[in-house]
């Protein structure tokens, strides 16, 4: 039925906007971008818009009391900063992830053929070639000659930079504004790297390294910020090249730390390459007292050994293995004169000197087995911090049955649980002894001080295989809460409901029970066969993410629109709060309320998309659509301005819980396509980076 907006006096309406009757769950805030992202230099061939640069709510700032938002007016909740990012355009391979789309072990996802390949297997769409084409060259690329340069991001920008020169495509940004890591700065490489890699390319607003924000901890008067960041691109004797792909960082205040891989060991000095150009990841951190003050826990993961190029023997009797797959098809990165010698990519881990990595083209191309690692920073820390292993791998680098496949880990999340530091995430299983897969895993610490040990520990119930029966391509943790309760998602190998769905679990680490967020728990989202992802869990047992807000067939159709959702787990409701234990709900329908309301009308300009992150005083940071002065009705099928293109924009916002607001559904619109087909308007957007896995509190 055609919703119908009711008519009230105008001194009604201004009586009901000051009373806040009706009002929606949350209110939605809003970050104002003051980064400049916009006037930063891009690419002169991009097809750059007025609202190409668009801004990701990744994490909200964790609270130090009590505080409930639901019980306390918390305003807009200024207390709480938003971190995230702004894009250009695709990332290709998310910054976020250890290995691309967390299925591929393998690393071989490096061209437009070898992304639609990833496409057909994983996801199904009879729009494969678009969607890699996207991922590749960028979005908005030509579809007449997909790689002429003229689309924003894609993987191919960064592989052809060696030649042609490179823009930033990602922006850390703190509650609106820039964040410059170690990697802006020459001060942050060693005077040795320099002398090869030449000069920094940075002119103020030609800014070169990717970089985005995962989460912001205050502790003692002191932001610490941490997050993932690329090396800036140095240029030398006609080329471009970078220090390293990935690293993690940590800002405290002015100080500025970069987290490193593991030195190699001295019985496998083969693995140097690790620690010269190897990744690292800074997922998610804690305030930890380690016996001597206070320190940032930091987790993720670290590269440990060359992935493409390995010795499987020792030192003295050699035993190399070469795979050449992990080698892009440089015909797509589409540069004259640009090629590449087999022999000098194995030069890269045979002889890992910087002179000799800096200089090769080839060496850009490196791929790494990577372990779960911590690092603890305090607020004097500055230079670099060297991982740790959470727990060293037992298996082999490579694969023995499959050599192709890599040994990869990684601590996605990390609560203190009865003051031990518990981490969850993902590990390697030699699935029956005959192929390696990621598989949800728990990390706890033994004993409390400053010396910490870790046990590692896969997630019963959500195995790779049940009997001789593949059921999942992965299974990965990620979050945990004080409660030891963590959440996950599992990818099925298997098509359900014409998608191979993204499964959501509970598990109760205290009491050993796993849950599946499905059909039984709420049909209306969680339908058989839906792609979810949980994002986050605070301590109140209230689960952030985002699920397909609709039906339509994946395999063989089209990618599903998806929304952000709300779940409560546990047998106790939010206090204050209409969210009921065991209640799921689409944030959008917390978003709405009395039409009449100023909030609900201010709300009506967004459409929540991703809910990334939550804290415990119930405060969310998000992703939204945004369409100013707000869209055409307050349906969720809404269209923005009558569905012109570039009307809509996508905005970094945080959900503020409202004291006695009310849960009311959306109005659907006659004349509109629902859950099971296309809608118009808002959905005409989508967001970038939409698969990769990030954290939290």
């Amino acid at each position: 039925m055609q919703h119908k907006m009711l008519k009230l006096s105008t001194l009604a309406i201004l009586i009901a906007g000051a009373t806040g009757a009706n009002a929606a769950v949350y209110k939605v805030v809003q970050v104002t971008d003051t980064s400049g992202a916009e006037s930063l230099q891009y690419f002169p061939t991009a097809n750059t818009s007025s609202n190409s640069v668009e801004f990701y709510g990744q994490g909200i700032e964790a609270t130090s009391t009590s505080q409930n938002c639901f019980t306390t007016d918390c305003g807009d909740a200024d207390e709480y900063k938003v971190v995230g990012e702004s894009r250009r355009g695709t990332d290709g391979i998310n910054y976020r992830d250890t290995i691309a789309f967390l299925t591929d072990n393998y690393q071989h996802i490096n061209d437009r053929n070898e992304f639609e390949r990833y496409c057909n297997d994983n996801l199904g769409f009879n729009t494969c070639n678009v969607w890699s084409e996207a991922q590749y060259y960028g979005n908005a690329y030509n579809r007449e000659q997909a790689d002429d340069r003229t689309g924003l991001g894609g993987l191919q920008r960064e592989q052809a930079a060696w030649s042609l020169g490179y823009y930033s495509n990602a922006s850390a940004i703190v509650y609106g504004e820039t964040l410059s890591t170690f990697a802006n700065s020459a001060d942050g490489y060693s005077d040795a790297d320099k002398a090869v890699l030449g000069t920094i390319i940075d002119s103020g607003s030609h800014v070169t390294p990717n970089s985005v924000v995962n989460g912001i901890v205050a502790e003692a008067g002191t932001d610490y910020v941490y997050g993932i960041t690329s090396s800036a691109y140095f240029s030398k004797d006609g080329r471009n090249a970078r220090a390293f792909d990935k690293r993690g960082f940590v800002n405290a205040g002015a100080n500025k730390t970069e987290l490193t891989p593991p030195a190699a060991s001295i019985d496998r000095p083969d693995d140097k390459l690790a620690e010269q150009m190897g990744q690292t990841l800074a997922n998610d951190a804690v305030i930890y007292d380690s016996g001597s003050g206070s320190k940032l826990l930091v987790v993720g993961s670290a590269s440990y050994a060359p992935s493409f190029y390995y010795n499987r023997g020792t030192t003295d009797s050699k035993n190399w293995y070469y795979d050449s797959d992990k080698v892009p098809n440089t015909d797509d990165i589409n540069v004259s004169g640009l090629g590449f010698s087999g022999t000098d990519f194995q030069t890269c881990a045979a002889t890992p000197t910087a002179a000799n990595v800096y200089s090769k083209y080839e060496c850009q191309f490196s791929t790494f087995a990577n372990q779960a690692a911590f690092w603890l920073v305090d607020s004097a820390t500055t230079g670099k911090v060297t991982a740790s292993a959470i727990v060293k791998p037992s298996l082999p680098v490579l694969d023995v049955d499959s050599e192709n496949r890599s040994y990869q880990a990684s601590a996605q999340a990390i609560s203190l649980v009865n003051n031990l530091p518990i981490a969850v995430g993902f590990a390697t299983d030699s699935v029956d002894n005959d192929y390696y897969a990621p598989r949800a895993a728990i990390f706890e610490s033994k004993a409390a001080g400053s010396s910490l040990t870790w046990t590692e520990k896969f997630i019963p119930g959500i195995d790779i295989e049940r009997g001789s029966d593949r059921i999942y391509s992965y299974t990965v943790a990620t979050d945990i809460n004080a409660n030891n309760v963590v959440v996950g998602v599992g990818k099925n190998f298997r098509a359900a409901n014409r998608s191979y769905a993204e499964a959501i679990f509970i598990y109760d680490n205290q009491n050993d029970s796993l849950k599946m967020l499905d059909s039984n728990v709420n049909a209306n989202i969680f339908f058989d066969g839906s792609n979810g992802r949980p994002s986050a869990i605070n301590g109140n047992n209230q689960v952030v993410g985002w699920v397909d807000s609709e039906t339509v067939n994946q395999i063989d159709g089209r990618e599903r629109r998806q929304r952000a959702f709300t779940y409560i787990a546990g047998d106790t409701a939010i206090a204050g709060s209409p969210l009921t234990a065991g209640g799921s709900w689409m944030i959008n329908d917390l978003t709405y309320g009395d039409e009449s309301n100023s909030i609900v009308a201010n709300n009506n300009q967004y459409r929540i998309a991703q809910a990334t992150d939550i804290n415990d005083a119930g405060v969310i940071s998000a992703t939204a659509f945004m369409c100013d002065g707000g869209y055409d009705s307050f349906s969720n099928e809404a269209q923005c301005k009558g569905g012109g293109v570039g009307k809509e924009r996508v905005v970094a916002v945080k959900l503020v819980p409202i004291p006695d607001g009310t849960v009311d559904v959306r109005p659907e619109e006659s004349g509109t396509i629902k859950r099971s087909g296309a809608s118009f308007g808002m959905f005409a957007l989508t967001l970038l980076g939409l698969f990769g896995f990030r954290r939290r509190k």
